[in-house]
């Protein structure tokens, strides 16, 4: 609108001149002025229009948009899910930033990787128990670190009193690790009108990604060699403090799990000035279901997990990927685990990329479409933190 009025304006000045101007060869080159800055003007409304048409036209749906895609994209085709860049940290009160983009261009309206990465403790969401922070839609080198921590309120000249570690972010880059995953969708579904095509592949997404990287994040296996949570990183090695010290996890065992041993477990991370604000104990259902009827005191009454499900005033997680090797392999192990989860922070990296099979044998045989999804995210294990974990096994005696 700017610029059609600095037209308008123009065309104003050089109407004035040709009034008062005599000379016939002058008034000619006015008049010739005068019929561009006309054209000009008649192109800037159309582009104005267009572009107040375009905004209040209505927004196809994600069902619509999504069935156009898998019916008519040439083959191996990608669009990309609109990103919410906001960092989000789990929490049953967090719905994550919405963004969605005006038109359908390469871009599904109205899905969100806050749909497709689930924050909703009731899913029963590792990441999200245990408080690991995230951060969606990273581009480029330059790392905004989703980690809050090393910062205190205090009155003046009460600095001194910070005891929590100093964490620097600039000694380490995320390792970026593709996620890649398949949805297989009837061909009789695409074509009935009235199915939540959208929320299906929300739903298999979602569930895909969340197993994954709440195995990855709770396991004492690697994931892949740079994609793991604190409990796989190696043990430290060497004195702590000490010329030589090797930062890792901290290890040690147990044979009758008691309240002195998680008092070991907790004085290991206090000990250090590691934040245990955000600190959890992990372990299996069998673990955890004898701890809750254990006494932490012979004949006191009190379970050494209460009700609550805190021991020694520390949330207890249960959860079998601590003792599996693989994402669905048997549980094996008693491991017990104790971390500091803001030192592990989990992103997701870019856009997350849609393409679909419906015309190769595989999708043929079935009549089916097949959507693949690939996505990119880093868990990091930040190395001033790495002692912020502990992993006791159990021994025989």
């Amino acid at each position: 609108m700017k610029k059609l009025r600095e037209i308008m304006g123009n065309m104003q000045t050089i109407a004035a001149q040709m009034r008062e101007e005599k000379d016939e060869a002058k008034l000619r080159e006015l008049n010739a002025k005068f019929e561009n800055l006309k054209l000009e003007a008649e192109l800037e409304k159309t582009v104005i229009f267009e572009r107040e048409h375009t905004a209040k036209a209505p927004a196809k749906s994600a069902n619509q948009q999504l069935r156009e895609f898998l019916a008519s994209a040439p083959l191996g085709k990608q669009f990309n899910l609109p990103m919410s860049r906001e960092s989000i940290s789990y929490n049953p009160q967090s719905s994550g930033g919405q963004v969605t983009y005006p038109g359908t261009g390469d871009y599904v309206q109205g899905i969100t990787v806050v749909d497709l990465i689930s924050t909703d403790r009731k899913d029963g969401d590792f990441m999200a128990q245990v408080g690991v922070p995230m951060t969606l839609g990273v581009r480029g080198n330059k790392i905004q670190w989703a980690f809050a921590g090393g910062v205190e309120a205090a009155f003046a000249n009460e600095l001194a009193g910070t005891t929590e570690r100093t964490i620097s972010l600039d000694k380490q880059t995320p390792i970026l690790q593709r996620l890649t995953l398949r949805v297989k969708i009837s061909n009789e579904a695409l074509d009935n009108t009235e199915y939540d095509l959208a929320a299906y592949i929300i739903t298999c997404v979602r569930d895909a990604i969340r197993q994954k990287i709440n195995w990855a994040g709770a396991s004492t296996t690697k994931a892949t060699e740079s994609f793991y949570g604190g409990f796989a990183q190696n043990a430290e090695s060497g004195t702590y403090g000490a010329s030589g010290y090797v930062p890792g996890k901290q290890v040690g065992t147990y044979t009758t799990f008691s309240k002195e041993t998680a008092a070991e477990m907790i004085s290991k991370l206090a000990s250090r000035n590691l934040s245990l604000d955000t600190a959890a104990f992990v372990m299996g259902s069998e673990e955890f279901w004898r701890l809750k009827v254990t006494p932490i005191d012979q004949g006191s009454g009190i379970m050494l997990i209460g009700a609550d499900n805190r021991m020694l005033g520390i949330p207890v997680v249960e959860n079998n990927s601590i003792n599996r090797a693989t994402q669905k392999g048997a549980i094996a192990g008693h491991n017990i685990g104790l971390g500091s989860f803001k030192y592990m922070p989990v992103m997701q990296h870019g856009d997350i990329r849609l393409s679909r099979d419906n015309s190769s044998a595989t999708a043929s045989a079935t009549d089916e479409t097949i959507v693949t999804v690939n996505a990119y995210f880093s868990m990091t294990v930040l190395k001033d933190g790495a002692d912020a974990f502990v992993v006791y096994g159990k021994t025989n005696g």
